[in-house]
């Protein structure tokens, strides 16, 4: 009975050690995909910073209506794309900390059975002490009737 109880929770604990490896894996990919947008974000914002730079430097040498224009076009369209990019930023943020849950939830899960595991090797292993007492008992009041017999 102890050792099918063994068996069961060293299965479990072998399906929550996978768990929390394929758990690790997501988070893992999860952060590279932050990590990457987030580069990408910083990208969209320091192109934009040099344009308004260049902006700048034109505007000081002077330019025509129509160039401001086509430049103001190009800010409104890059800061749609650079609002688009925080959004991408934000959900990716987000699936982080979801895997990271998922990750430490798998962690305690692992634990558990761990916990348990050990509780059962102690139990068996007290089992199995107090047969060997019992059979060092016996064998010790056996030698004490043959000496006095």
């Amino acid at each position: 009975m102890a050792a099918q109880s063994s068996n069961v929770l060293n299965m479990l604990q072998g399906l929550a050690s996978k768990e929390v490896d394929e758990a690790a894996e997501a988070l893992a990919k999860a952060m590279k995909v932050a990590t990457e947008a987030q580069a990408k974000q910083d990208m969209l914002n320091e192109y934009r910073l040099d344009y308004v730079r260049n902006l700048n430097k034109i505007l000081e040498a002077g330019m025509g209506a129509e160039a401001y224009q086509n430049f103001q076009n190009f800010f409104g369209k890059l800061d749609q794309a650079i609002a688009g990019q925080q959004e991408v930023v934000e959900l990716a943020n987000q699936q982080v900390k979801i895997q990271k849950q998922l990750w430490q939830e798998s962690q305690r899960k692992k634990l558990s059975y761990e916990v348990l595991s050990d509780r059962s090797d102690k139990r068996v292993l007290k089992v199995e002490q107090k047969k060997d007492q019992k059979m060092m008992d016996e064998f010790a009041m056996r030698i004490t009737r043959t000496r006095h017999s």
